[in-house]
C-alpha cells in the first residue's frame, strides 16, 4: 500500500470524526501517502489533525458535475492503491469513477435505519452505534485496535497569537450556542441564567459563532458588566479552532466546534436536542458530559433541521439551567 485517497467534503463535525481513519491508516500502513479531498472551506481543519494528511486536495463548492473530468486530471496519473469514499455523494461517486484506483471502499450510510428511526421511531441501531466506528470499519481498519477518539492539535504559538488578538486570558471557557439549524440551540435565556449564577464570575466566558449566530448577541446583551466576550462573526475558522484549543473547555449545542473541542482534549458540556448518537452526535471523552431528554420522538432528523410539530420543543427546553450549571461546576468550567 503506497498511496490512498480519502474523500469527505463536509461538514465540519463529520470531517473531524474522520481523523481516527487518518491515524489508523498511518498505523496500519507505515510510510503510505494519504491524499484527502475536502471542500476548500474545511481544508484548514485537516491541517489541525493530530495526524495530518500528506496532501490536502481542496474542492470548491461551485465545481459542477461537468467540471469533474477536468478536476480529476489534477490527481496523480498513476492513481491510488486505495480510494476510501466516506461521503458517498453524487460528486464523490463521479470522482471515484474518474480517478484510477486498485481498490475502492465506500462508507454506506445507514439510510434505511435512519428513515425508520426518524419517521416510524423504530430504532434498529445497535446500542453501541458510533459513526467513528463505522468510518473505521468501512475504511478496512476494523480489528486493528485503532483509538476511535478524534484528535487535533494547534501549536501554542498560534494559540498565543489568537489570545493576544482577541484579549483572551487564562482560564476561559468557550460557549458555542449556535448551530446550523436553530432547533439544535438551547434557548438564550437559559444560557443567561447559567452565566448569571456562575461560581467564578472572573472566569472569562467566550462566545464563539458565525455571523448568523445571533443567539450570541442575545446572550451577551443580557450579561453586561460580566466577564463575557462576544466573538460572533469575528474569527475565521482557523482562529475559532485556536480559541477552542486554548480554552479550559466548552459548553454548547451539537455542532462541529464542539467535536473540535473534544478532539483537542477539552472537556465539554453538550446539550442535545433533536439529534442523538444515531446521527453522529454525542461526546467522546469520559470526562465530558452530555444532556439529553429521552423522548419517544427524538431523534427526529439527521441534522436537526426538521421543525418540531409541537408548540414547544421539549427535547431541548426540558434541559434545565440548573442541570447545566451543575455540570459546569463539576468540570470546573463555570
Amino acid at each position: 500500500m503506497h498511496r490512498v485517497l480519502v474523500i469527505r467534503f463536509s461538514s465540519l463535525g463529520d470531517i473531524i470524526l474522520t481523523s481516527p481513519v487518518i491515524e489508523g491508516l498511518k498505523k496500519v500502513y507505515p510510510g503510505i501517502h494519504i491524499d484527502y479531498l475536502v471542500h476548500r472551506r474545511f481544508g484548514v481543519v485537516l491541517k489541525r489533525f493530530a495526524t495530518v494528511p500528506d496532501t490536502i486536495r481542496e474542492f470548491t463548492e461551485d465545481t459542477t458535475v461537468t467540471d469533474l473530468p477536468r478536476y480529476a486530471r489534477e490527481f496523480p496519473a498513476e492513481g491510488y492503491d486505495l480510494v476510501i469514499d466516506l461521503h458517498d455523494s453524487l460528486r464523490s461517486k463521479m470522482i471515484r469513477k474518474l480517478v484510477r484506483c486498485s481498490e475502492l471502499r465506500i462508507y454506506r450510510k445507514p439510510r434505511l435505519n435512519r428513515w425508520l428511526l426518524f419517521n416510524l421511531h423504530a430504532n434498529r441501531f445497535p446500542a453501541d452505534f458510533s459513526v467513528v466506528d463505522r468510518y473505521l470499519d468501512y475504511s478496512g481498519l476494523k480489528g486493528y485496535n485503532i483509538d476511535p477518539r478524534p484528535k487535533m492539535y494547534v501549536d501554542e504559538a498560534i494559540i498565543g497569537t489568537v489570545r493576544q488578538k482577541y484579549g483572551l486570558y487564562k482560564p476561559y471557557t468557550v460557549c458555542i450556542p449556535g448551530a446550523a439549524w436553530p432547533q439544535k440551540s438551547w434557548p438564550a435565556e437559559k444560557y443567561v441564567e447559567v452565566f448569571k449564577n456562575r461560581t467564578d464570575d472572573q472566569r472569562q466566558m467566550v462566545l464563539v459563532g458565525g455571523s448568523d449566530d445571533s443567539i450570541c448577541d442575545q446572550i451577551a446583551g443580557n450579561l453586561e458588566g460580566r466577564q463575557v466576550l462576544n466573538l460572533r462573526g469575528q474569527s475565521n475558522l482557523d482562529e475559532a479552532l485556536a480559541i477552542v484549543a486554548g480554552s479550559a473547555g466548552a459548553i454548547g449545542a451539537d455542532t462541529g466546534l464542539m467535536h473540535a473541542a473534544e478532539a483537542f482534549g477539552k472537556r465539554v458540556v453538550l446539550i442535545l436536542g433533536p439529534t442523538a448518537k444515531e446521527t453522529g452526535a454525542g461526546v467522546h471523552l469520559e470526562e465530558s458530559m452530555q444532556h439529553e431528554n429521552n423522548l419517544w420522538c427524538r431523534p427526529c432528523s439527521q441534522n436537526g433541521k426538521r421543525p418540531c410539530y409541537r408548540k414547544q420543543q421539549y427535547c431541548i427546553t426540558n434541559t434545565s439551567s440548573e442541570a447545566i450549571l451543575n455540570s459546569l461546576r463539576e468540570l470546573e468550567l463555570d
